[in-house]
């Protein structure tokens, strides 16, 4: 049979087998100190990056201490011990060891137990007691001892700046979509290579980028390198930078810590500020794969401090720019054939089909035949559907459902010509009206290649259904109500003693009456 090395610690025990063990404020056992001992390294960055998401690395640091262990029986691992004495944080630290495949134990010394567990809701305790070499680390699991011997002692802090980054992918639409994702929305900085650094000021001074910077001194590098200071940088610009070579973007992550933008730290920066000893300011670097130290906290100057322009003594005046010169390169504005496909906002229906219009007023939906317009011109009737201007519907209107005349198509706002031309040449839409000089509610008609505009004000544009619809006439009330209405007279009331039996034959009575 296996023997048993651990029994469950009862409710309300105070007096142990192992020393070192005590209850605590919920009666549970717990040692001065507490033992992990994981598998392997990347076991142990994967705890304390947990730990550091959740809680502050700088509570356990300053009793932490790290070993290499070799295992008696065979094997390797890595040994860590913190102090202990609260079963609140034993807890914490049960469920983060257990998620990376660790073992947490209890104790201290040399002699350690398993932490508590459903099976010992308070613990466990030594059947017997066990004997430890000078040397040696025992955890004690239920039926089974493990023996440790430490082969060699690391430093927890320094191991933490020596770790790795790890690549993050970026927004696929780059650094504009969310900068505050990619942690540049307050502040980024930015690394230059000393070759490129003025024509990166003179780029970020032109855009008017809220900047500070200093030169600062890389180890191996004889050059200075430009460490700018970004204030609310728009994406766009950050976008810019960060696909530049020799521009590297970093994310600061606590007050003396940056990572360079597309890389994380395995540890949790802000919360691990003992691991950063002194005033030195840390840049990591992912892509070159480095730790810059920078003496002290840099000391940035105003951007425009910066900045070398020699543009201004050789500016000169452009002389006489009287637009009278420019005549010379004006052209027309002018209508040509095209084969553009838009989308009907009009219609010019000539006098001989107006009686056929007025046919169709009963087959437009209500919603277009009120949106529509009408406007009577000497060549015709304008049914005017559509308009980019208040006050007119932009969907499918009159004009597309009645097929009368020629269509018209909207080129600017408020500007309509036959379809299958356009304006030539193609200029903005917002010019096109300043050119021909139109109110804000006006509306512009081009009704052929050698014809002038016409001009539309508000006041000729006539509701569709008021201008179609005829008068209705009403007969007058005298000659339908009558002055009495038949089989009507006055009221009378009958008031008669009751006898004894009030209801004595009221059925007969009412049919009498009736009748």
């Amino acid at each position: 049979m296996v023997d048993v090395l651990l029994e469950p610690v009862a409710a309300g025990q105070t007096r142990f087998r192992m020393p070192g063990l005590a209850p605590d404020a919920r009666g549970i056992a717990v040692g001065r100190e507490t033992l992990i001992v994981l598998p392997s390294l990347d076991r142990l960055v994967g705890f304390l990056g947990a730990y550091s998401q959740e809680c502050s690395l700088d509570e356990l640091l300053p009793t932490m201490t790290l070993e290499r262990g070799r295992r008696v029986d065979g094997g390797h691992a890595l040994l860590v011990r913190c102090g202990g004495g609260d079963s609140y944080a034993l807890d914490r630290l049960a469920r983060l060891v257990l998620a990376v495949r660790g073992q947490l134990y209890t104790g201290s010394g040399s002699t350690f137990v398993r932490v508590r567990e459903r099976a010992a809701p308070f613990g466990y305790d030594l059947v017997a007691a066990v004997q430890a070499g000078s040397d040696d680390v025992v955890a004690v699991e239920v039926d089974y001892a493990a023996r440790y011997r430490s082969v060699e002692r690391l430093d927890p802090v320094e191991l933490i700046q020596r770790l790795s980054l790890r690549p993050i992918p970026l927004p696929l639409t780059g650094i504009a979509e969310d900068p505050e994702l990619c942690g540049l929305a307050e502040i980024a900085l930015v690394l230059v290579a000393p070759g490129i650094s003025e024509r990166v000021l003179s780029y970020l001074w032109n855009a008017q980028v809220n900047m500070a910077g200093v030169r600062v001194a890389l180890e191996g590098e004889r050059r200075a390198s430009l460490l700018l200071r970004l204030r609310q940088a728009p994406g766009t610009i950050l976008d810019v930078l960060h696909g530049i070579p020799g521009v590297e973007l970093l994310a600061p992550v606590s007050e003396r810590a940056a990572v360079e933008l597309g890389y994380v730290h395995p540890i949790h920066l802000a919360s691990a500020s003992s691991c950063l000893p002194g005033d030195e300011m840390y840049l990591f670097r992912g892509r070159v794969g480095r730790v810059e130290r920078l003496e002290g906290a840099p000391r940035f100057l105003d951007g425009r401090f910066l900045v070398k322009s020699e543009i201004a003594g050789r500016v000169t005046s452009p002389g006489d720019t009287r637009i009278g010169q420019m005549e010379p390169l004006k052209v027309n504005l002018r209508l040509r054939p095209s084969t553009a496909l838009r989308e009907p906002r009009g219609a010019l229906v000539p006098w001989e089909q107006a009686e056929m219009l007025r046919r169709m007023i009963y087959t437009i939906p209500p919603t277009a035949l009120s949106a529509a317009r009408l406007v009577a011109m000497q060549t015709g009737l304008l049914v005017l559907t559509g308009s980019s201007l208040g006050g007119l519907g932009t969907g499918v209107g009159a004009g597309a459902l009645i097929p009368l005349g020629s269509r018209l198509c909207e080129v600017a706002p408020g500007v309509l010509v036959p379809d299958g031309y356009e304006l030539w040449p193609r200029v903005r839409p917002g010019l096109i009206r300043e050119l021909l000089a139109l109110d804000s509610s006006d509306h512009a008609l081009f009704t052929g290649p050698d014809l002038p505009p016409i001009r539309l004000k508000p006041e000729h544009l006539i509701p569709l259904d008021t201008a179609m619809t005829g008068h209705l006439s009403l007969l007058e009330g005298g000659e339908l109500i009558q002055d009495a209405l038949p089989g009507l007279g006055s009221a009378q009331i009958d008031n008669t003693r009751l006898g004894r039996f009030a209801l004595w034959g009221f059925g007969g009575t009412l049919e009498d009456g009736r009748g």
